[in-house]
C-alpha cells in the first residue's frame, strides 16, 4: 500500500489569521509533515487561496523545503509533491508571472 498524505494551506501563515478565529495553519502544516516524515510517510500539499505574492511563494517553500537547499545532494526533507492550484487571469499577468517563475525555478534548486 503506497499512499501519499497531501494538504493543504501551504502558503498561509498563523501571523495573517484574524485572532477571533484561533486559527494556526502555519503550525497545523508543520505537525503534518513532522509526524508524516516521522513515520516515513509522503507527504504532498497544494495552495489553497489565489495569492501571487513573495511571502506565499516563501512560505510555501519553507513548507516543501524546510532544510532549504542542499549543495552535497538531494535535500533530507522534502514534500514528494506540490500542486499549484488557480492557474488563472490573475496569475498570468506580468508581475505576477515573474514572481510565480522565479518560485518555480527555486522549487527546484538541487533536484
Amino acid at each position: 500500500h503506497h499512499a501519499t498524505l497531501n494538504f493543504t494551506c501551504l502558503e498561509m501563515r498563523d501571523s495573517e489569521q484574524p485572532a477571533e478565529a484561533k486559527s494556526a495553519p502555519q503550525e497545523l502544516v508543520q505537525q503534518l509533515l513532522s509526524g508524516g516524515w516521522k513515520e516515513y510517510i509522503d507527504v504532498a500539499g497544494e495552495n489553497a487561496l489565489p495569492r501571487y505574492d513573495a511571502t506565499a511563494y516563501s512560505q510555501m517553500l519553507l513548507n516543501v523545503r524546510p532544510d532549504g537547499v542542499n549543495l552535497n545532494g538531494p535535500p533530507k526533507l522534502k514534500m514528494s509533491g506540490l500542486t499549484y492550484l488557480r492557474l488563472s487571469d490573475d496569475l498570468l499577468q506580468t508581475d505576477n508571472f515573474q514572481l510565480f517563475k522565479k518560485f518555480v525555478k527555486k522549487m527546484h534548486a538541487d533536484l
